[in-house]
């Protein structure tokens, strides 16, 4: 018995370890993922912007290490400037839905009553909707322009974070620290900002973190078609909706943004899941 427990501390240990570890590597990676979109035009080797229709189209070489597009521009210069739209709109994207979907839910898991029912309900209408189409729609009314495509993300992402902060109340708001606090004097707001929020923050964090490739890609797609960023904005979606007509001609003009994106959702992802694992050290792979 002994021996069966000295094991399963190790194991036990050693995945804590590997976890910790992981989580350093990735956070490290999204780092330098984060310092490259904020100094983009400090590192970019030639003007993204610059048109030189005698280079358009030249395959990768050491002059330009992936190529340029059909106007001359050297795509490794605008797939760098395009973390920063890219990324940023994102980020900006994820924490508008994260603070409003919270909110919403954290007031109605509160609250009760009929207010808790009919945004309940309003948010049952947007969830009936598939995501992506509400949100071509939203962005063919508002028009073209990233921010218009972020606002149209917004309008069909937060019933999500307000369902999980919802149900982390209902869970937490009987508690008998809660109700001790309640006989203690302490007013609404003070229970939720000192004794709610805190111990619900695990998912709600993890969801965000996980939601960002998730956002990433839906504003490259609505770029792609044409409602996100406008040229020429060197945006990841925009570019590979350029070149998407080149893909057999020269392929480097749509692979180059289109492996930033899959590298960037990936770190994203696996830096979720691995905060996941460090709050909830019961999940295992």
């Amino acid at each position: 018995m002994r021996l069966e427990k000295s094991i399963t501390v190790r194991k036990s240990k050693l995945h804590k370890d590997q976890t910790t570890i992981k989580l350093y590597v990735f956070s490290a990676l999204v780092v330098v993922l984060l310092l490259i979109a904020v100094f983009a035009s400090q590192l970019v080797p030639y003007d993204p912007y610059q048109q030189d229709l005698g280079k358009a189209l030249l395959a990768p070489d050491s002059n330009h290490l992936l190529g340029t597009d059909r106007y001359g521009r050297d795509l490794l210069s605008r797939v760098i400037m395009g973390a920063q739209s890219t990324i940023f709109s994102s980020l900006l994207l994820v924490a508008i839905i994260s603070v409003i979907g919270t909110s919403i839910g954290v007031f109605c898991g509160y609250k009760g009553g009929k207010i808790d029912s009919i945004i309940m309900r309003i948010s049952d209408v947007f969830l009936a909707f598939p995501g992506m189409v509400f949100a071509i729609a939203v962005a063919g009314v508002l028009g073209g322009g990233i921010m218009n495509a972020v606002v149209a993300l917004a309008c069909i992402s937060w019933p999500k974070f307000a369902r999980l902060a919802r149900g982390q109340v209902l869970s937490i708001k009987n508690m008998p620290y809660i109700s001790a606090a309640k006989l203690s004097g302490s007013k609404p707001a003070k229970i939720i900002f000192k004794h709610l929020l805190p111990n619900m923050m695990g998912p709600i964090l993890v969801t965000a973190t996980l939601d960002i490739g998730t956002m990433m890609m839906e504003l490259a797609g609505l770029s792609f078609l044409g409602l996100g960023a406008m040229p020429p904005i060197a945006e990841w979606g925009s570019m590979m909706s350029n070149g998407r007509s080149m893909l057999q001609t020269s392929p480097w003009v749509i692979l180059a943004p289109g492996c930033a994106i899959f590298i960037t959702v990936m770190l994203f992802n696996l830096l979720g899941d691995t905060v996941r694992d460090v709050l909830d050290p019961q999940t295992k792979k």
